[in-house]
């Protein structure tokens, strides 16, 4: 079969390189497949190049990887899914056509009735693709492919995706993406380290999208990717993002991949995702002795009782334990502020700017308004509160704003900038990163 790949993100903020088409294009092409890849990164006609490649290469199938429904911001929002629907009715003119990808496992059936696609997928793809592509020359009755979706007598049909983890790796062809389009954005690169969160956290869908089990790979094996990029693709000495829902959980796993990263000696800089949990001053010099230039994690709040409503894993002490071993052990960090969810007023809001003043994170990020997604929990707190209605269409971006600040918005605006503000790092933190950054490089 003829397959195009169609990659199609526009969102340009934190986008790393699309890893899940990469790793679609070897098992597609060692399957006998001939596989040609479109990548919609910083291309200002869309619909000219996808037409174009339509014409060009005659594919039997279309697929397109969709990364965000929206980009979850309510001061900032932009919704994607009107690009997702004229696209797909564009493809569909000339060859069947498959969705995929994050934006689909937020909610899978809904896209795959709104979108109009032949065919949809959830789950991973890298095993899946391939197999349902061999059942679709050969189909007699339903389809057996897992993660698959399809119609059957205007039913929507949709069969358990895989959810395993990618713990064989090796499968990803860089060669098909443009790095150029990426040179600039805050990730050059990225490698899948985990998949798959087991914490039920109010606002967050990852456990029921991705696996509620941890799915972490053999640090040998992460190792090998990244050696593999260095011989193959000269990746080497740039800025990773380890694609990970929370880097430090199991602790014992993320310290080995650490070590396994040290004693190859592979020069990398890398950027994580933390959650204030299971951290301890060992994990911390692990990840400056390996490569860290930075660490993200979502707070939501510096409020106890918020922490526990939003049902986080950790507490105030803990992110200031956290904070504090990392400022002992130099590693550069940013707390993220989701601000307005349940319970929240406007002196728990204000509690984030009275703790923030112990510590230098490197930069601060900060926003208010939670997107509600139907397998969060957030969803059903909504319901309660009045914020929707079960037949809400959560397509359509929608947020939570707890009642307390619906008038306050001026005023949230205003904490929103006190707090990106707030720290924007030192002379010397700054200093210290771009030095280690250079250094790194250029060892």
């Amino acid at each position: 079969m003829k397959v195009l790949l169609v990659y199609g993100n526009t969102y340009e903020f934190l986008s790393p390189p699309p890893i899940g088409i990469s790793l679609l294009t070897k098992p597609l092409r060692d399957a006998g497949h001939e596989v040609h890849v479109l990548d919609f990164m910083k291309v200002k006609n869309t619909d000219a190049l996808l037409a174009a490649a339509l014409e060009k290469h005659k594919p039997d199938l279309v697929g397109f990887s969709l990364r965000n429904i929206d980009t979850q911001k309510y001061l900032d929002i932009q919704d994607f899914i009107p690009d997702y629907v004229r696209w797909v009715n564009i493809a569909n003119r000339r060859a069947p056509t498959i969705i995929g990808g994050s934006a689909v496992m937020s909610m899978p059936e809904e896209m795959f009735e709104h979108v109009g696609a032949t065919y949809g997928m959830v789950g991973q793809g890298d095993k899946a693709l391939p197999m349902f592509l061999e059942e679709l020359k050969n189909r007699t009755s339903d389809f057996q492919t897992p993660g698959v979706m399809w119609r059957d007598n205007g039913n929507v049909r949709c069969n358990n995706g895989l959810l395993n983890g990618y713990s064989d790796g090796g499968t990803i062809d860089w060669s098909v993406i443009d790095f150029k389009r990426y040179r600039k954005s805050y990730f050059n690169c990225c490698v899948i380290t985990k998949t798959g969160c087991p914490h039920r956290c109010l606002f967050c869908d990852a456990g029921a999208s991705f696996g509620t089990t941890w799915a972490p790979r053999k640090p040998e094996a992460i190792l090998e990717d990244l050696r593999r990029d260095a011989r193959e693709y000269k990746f080497n000495r740039l800025d990773y993002f380890f694609i990970d829902a929370l880097f430090n959980e199991p602790l014992s796993w993320s310290k080995s991949l650490l070590e396994t990263i040290i004693r190859s000696e592979l020069k990398i800089c890398f950027s994580v995702v933390i959650e204030p949990t299971t951290i301890d001053r060992e994990f911390a010099r692990l990840l400056r002795r390996a490569g860290c230039l930075m660490v993200t994690t979502l707070l939501n709040s510096m409020d106890d009782e918020i922490l526990v409503k939003m049902r986080r894993p950790f507490t105030v002490e803990s992110v200031n334990r956290t904070f504090e071993l990392f400022e002992e052990e130099r590693i550069n960090y940013m707390p993220q502020f989701l601000m307005g969810g349940p319970g929240e007023t406007r002196e728990t809001i204000t509690k984030n700017r009275s703790h923030l003043k112990r510590w230098k994170p490197l930069l601060v990020d900060a926003g208010y308004g939670l997107r509600i997604l139907p397998k969060a929990g957030l969803r059903d707190v909504a319901i309660k509160d009045g914020v929707i209605e079960e037949s809400t269409d959560l397509l359509k971006p929608t947020f939570y704003l707890s009642e307390e600040l619906k008038n306050d918005r001026e005023w949230l605006g205003k904490q929103v900038k006190e707090l990106k503000r707030f720290r924007i790092g030192s002379l010397t933190q700054w200093a210290d990163w771009m030095m280690r950054s250079i250094a790194i490089r250029f060892q």
